[in-house]
């Protein structure tokens, strides 16, 4: 299901309706191409709650891993940045010797109604991600892509998004937002690259095990 757009034309109306003047204050592509810094003190949680690289998709470099901290990313997290609480947060950071580079977010809201209210949030978020990126660099290129839901899960959704600015680089953005019971999960993988060069398939598999750790 792919939707791409190659320009800015007609998409100022839905940017607007869809994130807010808070969202769209997020940088362009803040955490895809570099490893985010950690923000706040390690954390004293279960690190069984958030995928480990070998959870993530495979790269020839290895993965080397930070936290898991409290609160959230220094760099905010690519099409959600401040959608995301940070009361109840923690986060870990993931990065390989090259670009790429992965961040998970787990958040603790206190009720399940508070936790669906806010992947409710972040699903049009999602959806809109790609536009509300072009309404921001003109002149640029983006697309995004789904691949359904998470079976078992009260909530699991799994997208991408491609970003291209004008005369500058290619990036694309792996997502799964999960949500089981009271606690949700944003795992982000970013490269350099296309959507068709991205590792779908291994990326379904992260998102099934962040599942299966919400659930443990």
């Amino acid at each position: 299901m792919r939707h791409t757009r190659g320009s800015a034309r007609g998409l100022a109306v839905a940017a607007g309706a869809a994130l807010g003047a808070g969202a769209l204050a997020l940088t362009t592509l803040a955490g895809t191409a570099t490893a985010g810094e950690s923000a706040g003190e390690p954390a004293a949680v279960d690190t069984e709650t958030f995928v480990t690289g070998d959870e993530l998709p495979t790269h020839p470099d290895g993965w080397y891993s930070d936290g898991p901290f409290e609160g959230l990313p220094e760099a905010p997290v690519f099409c959600f940045g401040s959608l995301l609480p940070e009361e109840g947060a923690r986060h870990v950071n993931h990065r390989t010797e090259l670009d790429t580079n992965a961040t998970q977010v787990v958040m603790d809201l206190g009720s399940e109604d508070a936790a669906a209210g806010l992947v409710e949030v972040l699903h049009e978020a999602g959806t809109d991600c790609a536009s509300d990126w072009l309404w921001q660099n003109p002149g640029g290129t983006a697309s995004w892509d789904e691949w359904g839901e998470l079976e078992n899960a009260d909530y699991g959704r799994v997208f991408g998004v491609y970003t291209a600015p004008e005369q500058a680089g290619r990036d694309v953005n792996l997502f799964a937002v999960v949500r089981e019971g009271s606690l949700v999960t944003v795992v982000r993988w970013g490269q350099m690259g296309t959507l068709d060069q991205a590792p779908v398939e291994e990326f379904l598999a992260t998102a099934e095990s962040a599942r299966a750790r919400l659930d443990g």
